[in-house]
């Protein structure tokens, strides 16, 4: 099944998505209380937005082969966080707060929790894994690499695009992921391509940290097919994953 976040008639809800139609619920889809409304809304009458409002983003870095410093040796996967403020959803601009500082995009996958998740196992981690959708890990360089923990590199505000839907559904295996500047493909690779999986990273993450309903995890961007382009006035940036959907934003 896929959910969705839109907003119609000045409101902003959740919904089931089915045949270009959407079903409103009462409340969240992973919320204990959840009911689906006796309702139908066409799918072009909304605007959709970020298909959650997570607690925190927290993201995985070198998480890919090529991707500088990673490597499948590493003992550990690299964290770092962005903030609930820093999420859009598609079709939002992407706006740099930084005068004069480059700024681009990373394609990468999402996983929606759907439950509390703390010192869990495999089966729990597993069970407790939502749904999945395309993310865009917006990013600003690090001027002077004085950044250490990348808060001023990742978590502006709409520097963190996640969308159109979460996909209850979709299982990450050997799916291609690609971003595209501009139509030119820059990144690409297969999501079984990824050193940390799915449940090891959630059974990692919740041995020190919570994971609560509604948290993203973002498992990391596929290495560069050519040299890095950033983000001017006008240019757009696509992330596609088969199988799962297409992310769009425009920066300004």
């Amino acid at each position: 099944m896929k959910y969705v976040r839109y907003s119609y008639k000045q409101n902003v809800s959740y919904g089931s998505l089915k045949n270009d139609a959407i079903t409103p619920l009462s409340e969240a889809p992973w919320g204990v209380d959840c009911i689906a409304l006796d309702e139908s809304i066409p799918l072009h009458n909304v605007v959709l937005k970020a298909p959650c409002l997570p607690g925190k983003v927290v993201c995985i870095a070198l998480n890919y082969p090529g991707i500088t410093g990673a490597s499948a040796v590493d003992q550990e996967p690299l964290v770092f966080l962005k903030p609930s403020s820093s999420v859009i959803g598609p079709n939002e601009k992407i706006i740099n707060p930084f005068k004069g500082v480059n700024v681009w995009g990373e394609s990468e996958l999402a996983i929606v929790i759907g439950k509390t998740l703390k010192n869990v196992g495999s089966i729990e981690a597993k069970n407790g894994i939502f749904g999945y959708c395309c993310a865009n890990d917006v990013s600003a360089s690090n001027l002077g690499e004085r950044d250490h923990h990348l808060a001023r590199s990742k978590a502006a505000d709409t520097f963190c695009v996640l969308g159109p839907w979460v996909d209850t559904e979709f299982v990450p295996k050997s799916q291609t992921i690609q971003g595209y500047h501009n139509d030119i493909l820059l990144r690409e690779d297969k999501l079984s391509a990824r050193f940390f999986k799915d449940v090891d990273l959630i059974k990692w993450l919740s041995s020190w940290m919570t994971l609560e309903p509604g948290d993203v995890v973002l498992t990391g961007a596929p290495s560069r097919m050519r040299e890095r382009e950033f983000l001017q006035c006008g240019d757009n940036f696509r992330v596609l994953i088969e199988g799962l959907g297409e992310l769009s934003n425009n920066y300004v």
